[in-house]
């Protein structure tokens, strides 16, 4: 099959393995620039029976609908295309960038219990989904999930076991064959699913299966068995809470009757158990008691003499009362005692981060600069080095919340930007600053608890974060009500605009890019009529959405004749454009936040061209370069002017010195936003200090092309510039100012 042109299109040019629907193997799409890897699978079926034939066909197109639709979930691999070719079948679908769950945990290695609960979660949403469009995957295990590289999210795939349920009164009438045998994975798969009598929470099963694994490092297949109730035994394999213990076992009961319904069911329990780890967090040793002092004594703790005299003790953690599963349920806030950059593993860094860990300093500092020559792109790693130079010395401490976690790659540009301060300033020796880093997921409930934890220690004098406008607003109230300041580099959203003294932003908000976009559309483009695409779970979305409609209704008065929510797990895209162009609209208004990028694209595809498209900054993304082609050919995109500013800049340069790389407006804004701190400290280096210093009308920072100074409600006032993408040669795009 190697070379074998398919559709006169494909181009096999990798075998990867046999599944449920035969052989797969990667492809190369010969019709599309740069031709894109896919994955193309190859249904093996030999009967030449024109019957039994012309009913494989029937349920092939069958199946094929159904991977289309299920293919509209962000982390299930999109179908690209279908054919049959000499009676013989074959699937195309969207390649996934990643590795195998199965990678993670050969060899027995072993998942914290926060990783797997965050696993268990994240594939029981794509398994909500799935379910609720009357499928069972029937084959879930490691080596069916994918770790997507570029967010670090699971990808669900191999859906060529995928069965759709049927109707029980046309049970006796479908036909039943040899294609309808029992498809499963020995140790993953539930009893009735192994007798081909699969239901919804048999997938619930396997997951729960896999979890058991990630928690234990053993296969399900080599644990024993419970002779009386004939579930796994698997407790005494793994350090876990009770609380999660109990769904894992739940999840996996033998018969489907005492397991969870719904994977709906699972998600509110996995809800509970998350708000029982929160609610049971009280302060870290960071923050035990301290005797009254006074003023003097107070400055002193405020120069961090309070971290620097246990920081070669302990990790600065989030804890609760059980020490065993303190560190495997809630990620510390750490100083350098822990890695809380998923995609940054090196073996010099974890070296020194054991040093920092024992206290050595000497040695942390030796270790973090040579990891820093086999990765300078890391900015956790410089923040870690910087932090062992101070060692115990006193120090400034500020903390950053960002959600790296989860969103590794935009929170690593924004790290950057802080790293690139916190160096410039230590080298300097004008003052000593040490970074705290804490993950809040992007989950305003975690955030709220990590907020309560920073308020609570008065060696933190200020934080960086929170990474969206919801964890901003959610962390906000309790900054306001503890009086300490935090400064967001990347929030937008408009209902951030004065609702906390304490809160500062050094990204505009949304009103801002809203008015730029809507004027243009009317005044340039000529165009009174539009549908927008938003998110309305997400407060930015929401945000640019309502701002831009206000600009049509107080300004120009255009119409939205359309509102598509995109984080519709049924939405049908295409389906959904082409209404909007029926209903009149005559331009298209992307608003989502970038965690639904990949269905942007989709819009964008959907659209090839037909009406012009406006877009906020989530869309300012190499992927609509690189991805689409034409497509995004002409599309408008309202971004902070600084942002066009950098090339070449000063900032830029010493950024490309640093990191290796050009710098991204993110880590600007992150720069910015410690500057902005930096500049406070050195004239107030009080909580209440700091606030004052920023609301001053006179107040400004040294920014990374521009100064930074903020209006009396917090936001940053800056010039709004609208980009184009533009073709510079064929098949290559690049966004340029619109002069």
């Amino acid at each position: 099959m190697l070379g074998r042109l398919l559709d006169a299109r494909y181009k096999i040019i990798q075998a990867l393995g046999s599944g449920g629907f035969g052989q797969t193997y990667i492809a190369e799409d010969t019709r599309r620039p740069g031709n894109p890897r896919c994955v193309l699978k190859h249904l093996s079926f030999s009967c030449q029976d024109e019957a039994i034939l012309r009913q494989v066909r029937r349920m092939f197109y069958a199946e094929a609908d159904t991977l289309e639709k299920l293919g509209q979930h962000d982390q299930i691999p999109q179908l690209l295309a279908y054919f049959e070719e000499n009676n013989e079948f074959y699937l195309v679908q969207e390649f996934i960038q990643g590795h195998l769950l199965s990678d993670e945990l050969s060899g027995g290695q072993k998942l914290s219990e926060s990783q797997v609960i965050e696993l268990v979660e994240d594939v029981t949403r794509i398994l909500d989904f799935v379910h609720e469009h009357g499928v069972i995957h029937r084959d879930l295990k490691p080596e069916n999930l994918i770790r997507r590289d570029r967010d670090q999210k699971l990808v669900l795939i191999d859906f060529g076991a995928v069965k759709t349920i049927i109707d029980p009164s046309l049970a006796d009438t479908a036909p039943q064959t040899q294609m309808s045998v029992p498809v499963y994975t020995s140790g993953y798969a539930a009893s009735e699913q192994c007798l081909g009598r699969p239901k919804f929470n048999s997938d619930l099963y396997s997951l729960g299966m896999i979890a058991i694994q990630a928690l234990s490092g053993v296969r399900p297949s080599q644990l024993a068995i419970d002779p009386q109730t004939y579930s796994v035994v698997w407790r005494d394999r793994a350090k876990v809470s009770d609380n999660f213990a109990a769904v894992l076992e739940k999840m996996t009961q033998f018969h489907f009757n005492d397991r969870y319904q719904s994977a709906a069911e699972v998600l509110e329990a996995i809800d509970r158990v998350k708000s029982s780890l929160l609610t049971q967090i009280p302060l870290s040793k960071l923050d035990r008691p301290r005797p009254r002092r006074s003023r003097k004594r107070f400055k002193l703790a405020a120069l961090g003499l309070g971290i620097a005299s246990i920081i070669g003790v302990s990790a600065w953690i989030l804890t609760r009362p059980s020490p065993e599963s303190i560190e495997q349920t809630l990620q510390p806030v750490s100083v350098g005692e822990l890695s809380l950059n998923p995609i940054s593993s090196a073996p010099l860094k974890q070296a020194g981060i054991d040093k920092m860990k024992s206290g050595n300093f000497p040695e942390a500092v030796k270790l973090f600069e040579r990891a820093r020559q086999a990765d300078k792109a890391d900015p956790e790693t410089l923040i870690y080095l910087n932090n062992a130079r101070i060692g115990k010395e006193q120090a400034y401490t500020i903390a950053v919340v960002v959600p790296i976690r989860n969103q590794p790659q935009p929170s690593i540009e924004v790290l950057r930007g802080i790293a690139q301060a916190q160096d410039r300033i230590n080298r300097t020796k004008a003052m000593k600053l040490r970074v705290a880093i804490a993950s809040d997921d992007a989950n305003p409930e975690l955030a709220t608890a990590i907020a309560s934890q920073l308020v609570n220690d008065s060696n933190v004098l200020g934080v960086i974060g929170h990474g969206t406008s919801d964890t901003t607003y959610a962390a906000g109230k309790i900054y306001q009500a503890g009086e300490l300041v935090a400064i967001s580099p990347v929030s937008s959203a408009k209902d951030l605009s004065g609702f906390s003294q304490y809160v500062f932003r050094t990204m505009p908000s949304d009103e801002l890019p809203a008015k730029r976009l809507a004027a243009y559309m009317i005044q340039n483009l000529k165009k009174r009529k539009v549908a927008i695409f938003f998110n309305s779970k997400n407060r930015y979305s929401r945000s640019l959405t309502d701002s831009f409609k206000d600009a049509l209704y107080y300004g120009d008065k255009g119409q939205v004749v359309a509102e598509i929510d995109l984080s519709d797990p049924a939405i049908e895209i295409a389906e959904r454009v082409n209404q909007a162009i029926k209903k009149g609209a005559e331009a298209i208004l992307l608003a989502p936040n970038s965690e639904l990028l990949d269905r942007s694209l989709l819009v964008i595809n959907a659209n090839q061209n037909r009406l012009p498209i406006l877009a906020g900054d989530a869309l300012y993304s190499s992927r609509i370069l690189t991805e689409l082609g034409n497509s995004s050919n002409g599309m408008i995109v309202a971004i902070p002017s600084a942002q066009t500013q950098l090339q070449n800049s000063p900032f830029e340069q010493q950024a490309r010195s640093m990191w290796g790389r050009p710098a991204q407006w993110r880590a600007a804004l992150g720069y910015d936003a410690t500057q902005a701190m930096i500049a406070a400290l050195q004239k107030a280096p009080t909580r209440n200090g700091i606030r004052a210093t920023l609301s001053t009308s006179n107040f400004a920072a040294i920014g990374a092309v521009n100064s930074v100074r903020f209006t009396e409600d917090g936001d940053r006032e800056m010039a709004i510039t609208l980009v184009r993408v533009t073709s510079t040669k064929p098949g290559q795009f690049a966004f340029r100012a619109i002069k």
